[in-house]
C-alpha cells in the first residue's frame, strides 16, 4: 500500500540581498508571533564569519543545555567521517556494498557514492509499516538489515535519485566495519573531539534521549511524543546537537578544517536538482546556500551556509505546528527585508457540528477504486482534531487539523484541506485537497 504523503519536502527558495539593518527586531517580530500561535518551540542561532549576529530562544519545554535531536542532519557527520576514509584510501567511492553486505538486493551494483547520493534505489527503512508503531523499541543491526532487504527497491541502482535513510545505515556500519570502532568513536574521534563540539554527540540507548523530548501540539497544550529508540535512526539520524555546533560545524567543514577541497566538492555534486553526496543545496537567485534538513519523532531541524557572505544560520525545535521550511524563508525573508507573508493560524468559534461527528478511519481512494492509503481521525483540544495515518491498522504520523468552518479542517504540516459533506448528522463524503490534487475518501467506520 503507498502511504500518503502529508509532509512537504524542502522547498527551494528565493530572494534578494538587500540586508535589512533592523533585521533582529523584525526576526523577533515573526518569532514572536509564531511562539504565542503555539507554532515554535525552538533554538536559532544566525552567524556572520566568526560573529554571532543573532539568536532566540524561546521555549518553556527546552532540552538540557539547549541539545536537540537533529535527525537527518546526522547524515552530514556520517558522509564527513566516509570522505575521511576515502581520504585514507581506507574504501573509494566506487566500493561496492556486497564487499560487507552481499545479501542486500542489488548490492553488487551499489556502491558508496550511490548510497551517498541516493542514487541506490535501497527500499527506505521509515517506510516500512511498523515503523512507526514500533520506533520506541530497540533494534539490532541484523533487524534493521533485513527490514531493509525485506523492502522492494525503489528503482534499479544510478536509474534515479530518491531519499532513502537506508544509505546512511549502510554507510554507518561501513563506518564500524572498517574502523573496528564505533560509530559514535568515531563521530567523537574524528569530529567533535577535532573542531570541540560540546553539545554533540550520537545517542546509542534509551538513556541518552531519557531528558531530550519532543512535544505535538494538541490545539490547547503540548503533550510530549514518543521517543524513536536511536538504534534506529542510528548514523542517519541518532545525533544529538545545539545550533552554536552545528554552525560551527559548518563553518570547519567549508573552511577546510574536516576534508580536503576535493571531498568537499564532491559532497556538492549534485544528482538532481537539489541532492549531492551528504548536503542539499539551496539557490537563492544568484546566491547558493548548501546545508540539510532533519526530523524525528516532533524534533525538526535545518542548517545552511551561503559561502557568498559566511552566513550561517541553525534551527532546532521539539515542537511545532508548521513546516520548518517556512520558518527558515521567513527569517531569511526578514534578514534581507524582503516582503513576507506571515502564516495565518485558524481559531474557528464554530461548534456546529461538533468536531466528534467526524471521526473515524477512513481511506483514500483514486478514481474511487485505488486504494493509496488510510487514515484516522480523532477529536483534540479546542475545536480541533488529529489525521494520524493507518499501516495495517497501526497509528503512524500524526497532523493537527485546523477549523476553518463548518466541514472544513486546515492540514498546516502538508498545507492540505479536509473538506466533509454531511448528510442527516453523518459523514457522507470526504475530499483531501492538496494544491491541485484532489483525493476522495471513504469513511471505514
Amino acid at each position: 500500500m503507498k502511504k500518503l504523503c502529508f509532509l512537504i519536502f524542502l522547498n527551494l527558495f528565493v530572494f534578494a540581498f538587500p540586508q535589512n539593518s533592523d533585521y533582529k527586531k523584525s526576526v523577533d517580530s515573526l518569532m514572536d508571533y509564531l511562539t504565542k500561535e503555539n507554532s515554535f518551540l525552538g533554538n536559532i542561532e544566525l552567524k556572520k564569519g566568526n560573529d554571532i549576529i543573532y539568536s532566540y530562544n524561546s521555549n518553556p519545554l527546552e532540552p538540557n543545555n539547549g541539545e536537540y535531536r537533529i535527525g537527518s542532519i546526522t547524515k552530514v557527520f556520517t558522509a564527513i567521517v566516509i570522505f575521511q576514509l576515502i581520504e585514507e584510501d581506507k574504501l573509494t567511492l566506487d566500493t561496492k556494498l556486497s564487499k560487507f553486505y552481499p545479501e542486500i538486493k542489488n548490492s553488487k551494483d551499489i556502491s558508496i557514492e550511490n548510497l551517498l547520493s541516493h542514487t541506490s534505489g535501497i527500499y527506505n527503512f521509515t517506510a516500512w509499516k511498523n515503523y512507526y508503531s514500533t520506533r520506541n523499541q530497540t533494534f539490532s543491526k541484523r533487524q534493521i538489515l533485513d527490514i531493509i532487504n525485506d523492502g522492494k527497491s525503489d528503482f534499479k541502482p544510478n536509474k534515479d535519485c530518491i531519499y532513502s535513510n537506508s544509505n546512511y545505515i549502510l554507510l554507518g556500519y561501513f563506518i564500524e566495519d572498517l574502523t573496528g570502532k564505533s560509530y559514535a568513536q568515531n563521530v567523537k574521534e574524528r569530529i567533535v573531539d577535532k573542531i570541540n563540539l560540546p553539545h554533540t554527540f550520537v545517542a546509542e540507548n534509551q538513556q541518552d534521549i531519557s531528558n531530550v523530548k519532543s512535544y505535538l501540539f494538541n490545539g490547547k497544550d503540548w503533550s510530549e511524543d514518543v521517543s524513536s529508540n536511536p538504534s534506529l535512526p542510528f548514523s542517519a539520524g541518532a545525533i544529538i546537537s545545539t545550533t552554536s555546533d552545528l554552525n560551527k560545524l559548518f563553518e570547519h567543514l567549508f573552511h577546510g578544517n574536516l576534508l580536503s577541497a576535493k571531498s568537499l566538492s564532491t559532497m556538492q555534486t549534485l544528482k538532481n536538482q537539489s541532492i549531492g553526496h551528504g548536503l542539499f543545496k539551496a539557490p537563492f537567485y544568484e546566491k547558493t546556500g548548501w546545508g540539510h534538513t532533519g526530523r524525528i519523532d516532533e524534533f525538526k531541524s535545518a542548517v545552511f551556509y551561503f559561502p557568498a557572505e559566511d552566513l550561517y544560520l541553525s534551527i532546532l525545535t521539539n515542537g511545532s505546528r508548521g513546516n520548518l521550511n517556512d520558518v527558515v524563508v521567513g527569517i531569511l525573508s526578514k534578514y534581507y527585508d524582503k516582503k513576507y507573508t506571515y502564516p495565518v493560524f485558524y481559531h474557528s468559534e464554530i461548534e456546529e457540528p461538533k468536531v466528534s461527528i467526524f471521526t473515524g478511519k477512513y481511506s483514500a481512494r483514486l478514481a474511487g477504486l485505488i486504494t493509496v492509503g488510510e487514515f484516522e481521525i480523532t477529536e483534540a483540544e479546542n475545536n480541533h482534531l488529529f489525521m494520524s495515518e493507518l499501516q495495517d491498522g497501526k497509528i503512524g504520523e500524526r497532523g493537527l487539523l485546523e477549523r476553518l468552518d463548518a466541514n472544513t479542517f486546515y492540514l498546516r504540516s502538508a498545507k492540505g484541506k479536509l473538506i466533509f459533506t454531511i448528510e442527516n448528522n453523518q459523514v457522507k463524503n470526504l475530499v483531501l485537497e492538496q494544491g491541485k490534487m484532489k483525493i476522495k475518501c471513504k469513511k471505514l467506520q
